[in-house]
């Protein structure tokens, strides 16, 4: 099956774009869907400006983990900046398991840098 040109996905990702946002001004689509959708095309834009800023993309392993870093820690700060603000609620069944797995990945961190 030959493979599909670029200018062919950039059509489809502009015509699918284009149906969610009917589907979205004609109220079928819930706002927590929107929101998962602002974050899926947050995460494209930010990883075309991450692939437009490297110059390159022929060593996409590294680009993709300087992207999962970077998301990550811009994810951390956010969630940070809302506990304090008291944006998010402290008592949300995920803040246990977060913190847990911060930790974890902090202790993972702290032992790879010594």
């Amino acid at each position: 099956m030959p493979e599909t040109s670029f200018a062919d996905q950039v059509a489809t990702f502009n015509a699918v774009l284009q149906a969610i946002e009917m589907r979205v001004a004609s109220g079928q689509v819930g706002r927590e869907a929107v929101a998962d959708f602002k974050s899926s095309v947050d995460d494209l834009r930010l990883r075309l400006w991450d692939l437009l800023g490297s110059g390159s993309a022929n060593d996409y392993r590294t680009f993709q983990e300087r992207f999962r870093l970077r998301r990550a820690k811009e994810i951390c700060h956010g969630l940070e900046d809302d506990l304090r603000a008291g944006a998010l609620n402290p008592r949300h069944e995920e803040l246990g398991p977060l913190g847990q797995a911060a930790g974890n990945l902090a202790g993972r961190i702290a032992t790879l840098a010594s």
